[in-house]
């Protein structure tokens, strides 16, 4: 009996509740921002090349229920380095929709071999996302390489000949 009496309390209580609060508060979640941020073909390792311009393709996407106005891209790169989008912003993002952005990364020409780290930032709307790639320079094979194997190629011939005509006497 004492128990039957609690529970009617505590439903009359969320009976209460629910006549002083509006609806919408109660019932339904509110309206959120979801920004996702992905790479296509989804390749975070990528080669590029010194002094010569390298396209990403990047994807945003609103996974929310609420449209997002004034997506600003930018991105942390290394000293030297060029990062462009195009476009630079995006206006209008409606909710569970997508645009896909290019992004130019020139390395400098005289860029060290090695891996380097680039960020990839989309802010709008209090929401801030970040997605890392890692580019590797590959430098290119130098005119010098290929001039230094054509004078072993003639060293070596010459020792050739010479065994050839002088090693018989």
């Amino acid at each position: 009996m004492r128990f039957s009496l609690i529970i009617y309390w505590l439903l009359l209580c969320v009976m209460g509740l629910m006549l002083i609060l509006p609806p919408g508060t109660v019932l339904a979640q509110g309206e959120k921002i979801d920004l996702i941020l992905r790479l296509i073909p989804g390749d975070y390792y990528k080669k590029v090349t010194p002094g010569e311009e390298n396209i990403l393709y990047l994807e945003i996407r609103n996974a929310g229920s609420k449209p997002i106005t004034n997506i600003r891209l930018s991105s942390d790169e290394p000293e030297g380095w060029v990062v462009e989008f195009k476009p630079m912003s995006v206006g209008y993002l409606g909710a569970s929709s997508f645009q896909t952005v290019d992004v130019s990364i020139k390395p400098p020409s005289n860029a060290a071999r090695g891996e380097y780290r680039i960020n990839l930032i989309a802010e709008a709307s209090g929401t801030r996302k970040i997605i890392s790639t890692i580019l590797r320079v590959e430098t290119t094979t130098s005119i010098w390489l290929w001039i230094g194997a054509a004078v072993a190629a003639v060293v070596v011939a010459g020792f050739i000949i010479i065994y050839l005509r002088f090693g018989r006497q």
